[in-house]
């Protein structure tokens, strides 16, 4: 399934490259983010960061954070705006109980590569299909542990 995933984000990320035309750095940054969080989910599910919930919550709000520090760039300049983003992301998934530390870089995608609005569909996209995929299977897992136990 991790094998799986990857593949299919690699998929997804390269039409995103194409189609909505991002960055090829953005993408890079989002596969290497997406791609630490499936190895959370998949080969670490006893982890609290691997939860569904958590992992849906950290992106969706470091996606959003990212996306509204965009506008602080021409104000105070990258290094301030990517100090800002990391905090109110920090802060944010520690009050919202979503701690996924991979979501914390999303923000930074933002800022550097300007992603854009573009950037969000992407997030969603991206979670969605890490989320399913998960589901399928910690649902099969579950199942063949069940089909073990009968045998034993």
């Amino acid at each position: 399934m991790l094998g799986f995933t990857v593949a299919l984000l690699t998929f997804l990320l390269n039409l995103a490259e194409h189609v909505l035309i991002i960055s090829l750095g953005a993408k890079f940054l989002i596969f290497a983010s997406f791609g630490s969080s499936a190895f959370i989910m998949y080969m670490m599910p006893e982890n609290d960061s691997a939860r569904v919930t958590k992992f849906v919550k950290s992106y969706i709000a470091a996606g959003i954070i990212g996306f509204l520090c965009t506008f602080l760039v021409p104000y105070i300049g990258l290094f301030y705006a990517i100090a800002v983003v990391e905090t109110a992301i920090g802060i944010t998934l520690v009050g919202i109980r979503a701690k996924h530390p991979p979501a914390a870089a999303i923000g930074i995608v933002f800022l550097i590569n300007r992603v854009g609005i573009y950037g969000i569909l992407i997030i969603i996209v991206g979670v969605a299909t890490i989320s399913i995929l998960t589901t399928v299977l910690n649902k099969a897992f579950s199942e063949a542990e069940k089909e073990i136990r009968k045998i034993d």
